[in-house]
């Protein structure tokens, strides 16, 4: 049996109403388009539903006998109908977004508040996961948007560029720094060649930040004394602070930072840019609320970027 849910509103019009022309006028049908509706209905429950004179329309036996049952059919379709136009109203309002522990720790509670403040309706779910938890996330559909740097292209993976991070030295404020004067935003400038012979608090080797800081020191001949391989940059910092040694970090740490005593300061001659991306499964985000928050977090990225290169 094939009846549908237009075919149940016309019999439910016909009956309350006893009219085919009425009942055609509220359903916006033409009265053949009706007439064809209430055959077909007939022909799928195998029974004749009204008698039909020129000056009545009554239900026949079997009519009385569908009506109750095409009622609740219609006021179940009604409802849940209803449920799910809320349930999408809702789930449109509502983002589910990660990043690694130091950003949703240092970056991201400034923005949410001021995002907060031009979207009250929106609800933000934050997550604090590393890089590859991220990604496993999203590809999974369990996550809307994911935060980063180092996301290499990926088949059904959208990456939309933030900002660009240039690399910075962090140091203790007890100990001086060498290299040349530059901005005010962050500290003096520093050049690559003046971290010969320091103690370098590292990341584990695997890490991608820590394998392009090791890259430009080759490239450079640079030799370093490697002071601690930690997994958690707010761990390097922390060790800075405590007089471990200096950490070559990308500038999205500067919020971070400010609640350690250290200094930090670009490293030039050359600058080198690390990409910080949000990223999301290919035709999950296309809302405008979407855009908008994308928007909103390029924005502040970038005005992050812009003070941590002084």
């Amino acid at each position: 049996m094939n009846v549908s849910t237009r075919q149940l509103q016309a019999f439910l019009a016909i009956a309350r109403l006893g009219s085919f022309t009425r009942a055609a006028e509220e359903i916006f049908v033409t009265q053949s388009g009706l007439s064809l509706m209430l055959k077909e209905l007939e022909t799928q429950v195998g029974a004749r539903l009204f008698d039909r004179t020129t000056r009545s329309v009554r239900l026949t036996p079997a009519g009385e006998a569908l009506l109750p049952t095409a009622r609740r059919m219609m006021v179940d379709w009604d409802v849940a109908t209803s449920n799910l136009g809320r349930l999408a109203a809702e789930t449109a309002q509502r983002v589910s977004l990660a990043a690694t522990p130091l950003i949703a720790s240092s970056v991201l509670p400034p923005w949410l508040r001021s995002f907060h403040a031009t979207h009250p309706g929106v609800r933000v779910s934050v997550s604090d996961l590393d890089r590859r938890q991220i990604l496993a996330g999203i590809e999974a559909g369990e996550l809307d948007l994911g935060l980063g740097a180092f996301f290499r292209p990926a088949t059904g993976i959208d990456r939309q560029l933030l900002a660009r991070f240039d690399m910075v030295l962090v140091r203790g404020k007890g100990k001086a720094a060498k290299g040349r004067r530059g901005g005010t935003g962050t500290g003096r400038r520093v050049t690559w060649s003046a971290l010969e012979d320091e103690d370098l608090v590292v990341l584990a080797n695997e890490n991608p930040i820590q394998k392009l800081v090791d890259v430009q020191l080759r490239a450079q001949g640079i030799g370093i004394r490697r002071s601690a391989a930690l997994q958690n940059i707010q761990a390097m910092v922390a060790m800075v602070e405590a007089g471990h040694g200096v950490a070559v970090l990308p500038g999205f740490v500067v919020p971070a930072c400010a609640r350690y005593d250290v200094t930090v300061h670009p490293l030039v001659e050359p600058a080198v840019p690390v990409e910080f991306f949000a990223v999301s499964m290919k035709g999950r985000l296309k809302t405008e609320l979407a855009s908008g928050l994308v928007d909103a977090l390029r924005a502040h990225f970038r005005d992050l970027a812009g003070q941590a290169d002084g």
